[in-house]
């Protein structure tokens, strides 16, 4: 009887080897999801706010956020979240129903009007804006959703490419 055996520096490795090219293959994951996430906020995204955002965490480390109230929650070990954790991150995937709610309406206004004057837009057009988001809400910008249906195909390239590298790298015999 034949047998194979294998030997190698596959065989000597510890968890924390074999975890290092895992959590390198989660970030770049992780980037580039975000990355497309991004590319669908950033022309309805008027400060950037949204945008700047979008991050992806494993259970050990996180992509790059201006805010630290953005940090989106670690996620079980071996895994990668891509969103936001921006509290106007909802209203932009969903949209919103009429603005009836007094709470910050100064912001709100405050803000509309300046948007609209980078906009080329005037006062009573700014006015027009606000009366209609009050009436009618917002349209939906979904960002995460897309991403979401096209994760596996970001996935599976990224983390064929990584298997295949780590394999290249281990000395078999």
């Amino acid at each position: 009887m034949q047998y194979v055996i294998m030997t190698g520096d596959f065989l000597k490795m510890t968890g924390n080897d074999i975890y290092r090219p895992i959590e390198a293959a989660l970030t770049a994951v992780g980037n580039a999801a975000a990355d497309k996430m991004k590319e669908y906020t950033k022309k309805h995204d008027y400060r950037g706010e949204l945008t700047n955002s979008i991050t992806w965490r494993t259970a050990n480390n996180h992509g790059p956020i201006e805010k630290t109230e953005d940090l989106i929650d670690a996620p079980p070990p071996n895994c990668v979240d891509i969103g936001s954790g921006s509290s106007k991150a909802i209203y932009a995937e969903r949209g919103t129903g009429p603005h009836i709610n007094s709470v910050g309406t100064e912001e709100f206004v405050a803000e509309i009007i300046t948007w609209a004057a980078s906009k080329g837009i005037d006062e009573s057009g700014a006015w027009a804006i606000i009366k209609t988001i009050r009436n009618e809400g917002t349209d939906e910008r979904p960002f995460a959703a897309p991403v979401y249906y096209q994760g596996g195909a970001i996935a599976k390239s990224i983390m064929e490419e990584a298997i295949r590298t780590f394999w290249r790298s281990q000395r078999q015999v």
